[in-house]
């Protein structure tokens, strides 16, 4: 990834050497220690959400929007929608230190590109435009959801709603960013709290993805024949597109795990002109 940074220009070298190491001293010295601690406490607030969230998919015929009847755990002054929020918060705040650090002036050794040319470089990217037009259409399936369901917690959708968009923007920053390593100066500790973050964003996603998609089966499977409104459909490919930022969500952060140096959003195809040589086998008659 640093080739593809030169080259493209997004080097650069307008930094505050002083500044740059006293941070850099203080954030090795506390803060991968507090990140362990509040992804593990950010980790125990999914796990209470999505006991919630699967009991009420699974046993209630709804969803964390408007669920009712919920038994599973009973915790006083903290209700499961209590626990969601706290989650969303979790994720939220996770998501914003990220990019108050990720930057040229926090730590260039990690981050040597600046935003602005990050920037004018994704916009030319088709990604960009792929994933911010699936965003867009979440945000409408949000925005219809709070409007049509009165029992809906405005104030928790719009969390949910900043989340997404948050994780979105934390995918652009993070994909020109490189993992913490003992050759960039960083302690083993720095590396489990960065590995420990994404592995928490890994789980995050995938039970969300889990959940939609079961969702979508039983929308599916509840759906009779030759009644279906159109608002069914409508609702059915809003559901399906949400589902699908989750997996791009979830593939982004599981490759960035193993392969973290490296442009993970820009897919490289062959070009159809260097096949063009390319010499089949013949297999062997056999007798």
């Amino acid at each position: 990834m640093n080739r593809d940074l030169e080259n493209g220009g997004l080097l650069g070298n307008e930094n505050n050497p002083e500044r740059q190491s006293r941070f850099f001293r203080l954030a090795s010295a506390y803060f991968p220690q507090f990140c362990i601690v509040f992804q593990l406490f950010r980790l125990f607030t999914l796990v209470m959400f999505s006991i919630f969230e699967v009991d009420c998919t699974l046993y209630h015929d709804s969803t964390s929007v408007d669920c009712e009847g919920f038994t599973v755990y009973n915790i006083p002054h903290c209700d499961p929608y209590c626990w969601k929020t706290i989650w969303l918060v979790c994720s939220i705040i996770t998501s914003t230190v990220w990019f108050c650090l990720l930057n040229t002036n926090m730590l260039p050794r990690l981050r040597p590109a600046r935003n602005k040319k990050i920037f004018w470089s994704i916009i030319k990217k088709p990604y960009f435009w792929s994933l911010n037009t699936t965003a867009g259409s979440v945000v409408l399936y949000d925005v219809l959801i709070m409007v049509n369901n009165r029992n809906a917690k405005i104030h928790v959708e719009c969390l949910v709603v900043v989340s997404k968009l948050w994780t979105l923007y934390l995918l652009f920053q993070l994909n020109f960013t490189f993992p913490p390593s003992e050759d960039k100066g960083f302690r083993a500790i720095s590396r489990g709290a960065y590995c420990l973050t994404l592995s928490v964003f890994v789980l995050d996603n995938l039970c969300k993805f889990l959940v939609v998609t079961s969702q979508v089966a039983f929308k599916f499977y509840t759906v009779e024949h030759g009644i279906t409104k159109p608002m069914t459909i409508v609702d059915l490919m809003l559901m399906i597109i949400n589902a699908s930022l989750y997996l791009s969500f979830l593939q982004f952060f599981w490759q960035k795990l193993f392969r973290g140096d490296k442009d993970i959003l820009t897919v490289f195809k062959q070009e159809f002109r260097l096949t063009e040589n390319i010499r089949v086998p013949r297999r062997r008659k056999s007798f």
